[in-house]
Formats: structure tokens, sequence, C-alpha cells
């Protein structure tokens, strides 16, 4: 658990997963988002793709991050970002944008929720909920909840 400043909003914030966690976070999103689609193989679009990303990212207040630019092989239209920098555009998006800004007007919306580490506080409001779940259940002693049970005799 640590201290430090949301690089979007700038104010203080507790942060319990850090950016290397963040990292290996994004990178396991990718790996099943790549067993369950698979990424279109497309060099060229590709590297079309990651050039305007990474000019997005050059403005960002997160240039430290290695962004990660895949395009998935799907027909359905959507874009999304995993904690750590990673950006997933479909095959889809990409055939309905009409030019370069509607890509990057795409992508640094997805770029956004990175920096303001949107993923990463959904997580850990996710694992305080569970976390202060555990805690009434040991408090109150209820059976239904197995760790509890054990505890406190």
């Amino acid at each position: 658990m640590a201290c430090a400043h949301n690089p979007a909003t700038r104010k203080r914030e507790v942060r319990f997963v850090s950016t290397k966690s963040e990292i290996a976070i994004g990178a396991q999103v990718k790996k099943e988002m790549l067993e369950r689609i698979g990424e279109y193989d497309n060099p060229k679009l590709k590297s079309y793709v990651t050039s305007v990303g990474n000019n997005l990212v050059l403005v960002s207040e997160r240039k430290n991050l290695a962004y990660d630019f895949t395009i998935l092989d799907t027909s359905m239209v959507n874009a999304f970002a995993a904690p750590g920098g990673f950006i997933f555009v479909t095959r889809g998006l990409l055939q309905e944008l009409k030019s370069e800004d509607e890509l990057a007007l795409v992508l640094g919306h997805e770029i956004g929720h990175v920096v303001a580490l949107h993923g990463i506080k959904s997580l850990e409001r996710q694992m305080g909920t569970q976390f202060l779940t555990v805690l009434a259940a040991i408090a109150v002693g209820t059976q239904d909840f197995p760790l509890a049970s054990g505890l406190g005799t």
C-alpha cells in the first residue's frame, strides 16, 4: 500500500496495487484475450495503430509505461484498456473508422482510462469489498463463510 498522486486528477490517493503488479495484471488480460479471441494478423495495420497510439502516449501523464496496442480478430465493434498500458481495439471497430482522427479519439480515450487508473481503481474497490465481507463474516462468526467458522475459536 502506498500514497501516490493520481496522474489524471493529481489528487493524492492510496494505491494498493503497484505499477509492477498493474502491468502483470494487464499482461494476463492480454494473454486471456489472445487465447479467447486471437490477434488480427496484419503487421502493417498493427504498426499503424501502434504509431498513432504511441504519439498520444507522448503527451499523456503516464509516458513511463510501455504501452501495448493489440488488434483483436473479431467483427465486434469495441475497444478497451487493461491496467498497465494494454490497449485493445477490434478489427470490427477499425473497419468502421473513417479517419486517423477517429482512431486517435478511440485510442486517446482508452489511454485516458490507463492514465486515470480506472481498471486498477475498480480492482481495488472489488478487493476492498471482498476484504470487508471477510471481516464482517469473521465478526459475526457466520457458519456460511468457511474462513470465518474456524477463526476466533
